[in-house]
């Protein structure tokens, strides 16, 4: 990701960085509402779930900004099921659950919101009770770059 990472996403990944410590990742039972305030609404936790064929991502929870970004919430469906676009994002769930590391990238979110077009998103794994990636946190903030676009469509609609 460019040097227009948003601060949040920084500041969020070096959060994290500081509750895994020497572990590869924290666990989801090192995080509490409270530590995560400065993020809260722009944030979602993504279970991961094992099958034969290939893990499979359900949102266990959204975020109000991010279901505001969306116009609708996301909570308790499949990632590869959503139509909107969303199925873009699975090569770097698989990654992050792979590797066991943040993943940074640009989502184009154009066929998720009429404000926001390029997101940026940050994926974190969570290690369950075994070690492996159970769950991954998701925060996606909106560059820079789209706040002329928003304010002219806001003026424009």
């Amino acid at each position: 990701m460019s040097a227009s990472c948003p601060e949040q996403l920084l500041s969020l990944e070096a959060w994290w960085n500081l509750r895994r410590g020497h572990r590869p990742m924290p666990q989801r039972s090192d995080l509490t509402p409270e530590t995560l305030r400065p993020w809260l609404g722009n944030l979602a936790m993504v279970a991961v779930e094992r099958t034969e064929a290939a893990p499979r991502f359900r949102v266990t929870l959204s975020g109000m900004h991010l279901d505001d970004y969306r116009g609708y919430g996301i909570t308790g469906r499949y990632i590869d099921d959503l139509q909107d676009g969303a199925v873009c994002s699975l090569p770097q769930f698989r990654t992050c659950t792979v590797e066991r590391r943040p993943v940074r990238f640009i989502h184009d979110n154009s066929r998720n919101s009429l404000i926001f077009r390029r997101m940026a998103k940050l994926l974190l794994p969570l290690a369950d009770a075994d070690g492996q990636v159970g769950h991954i946190m998701v925060s996606l903030y909106p560059l820079a770059a789209n706040d002329a676009a928003a304010t002219a469509r806001r003026v424009t609609a």
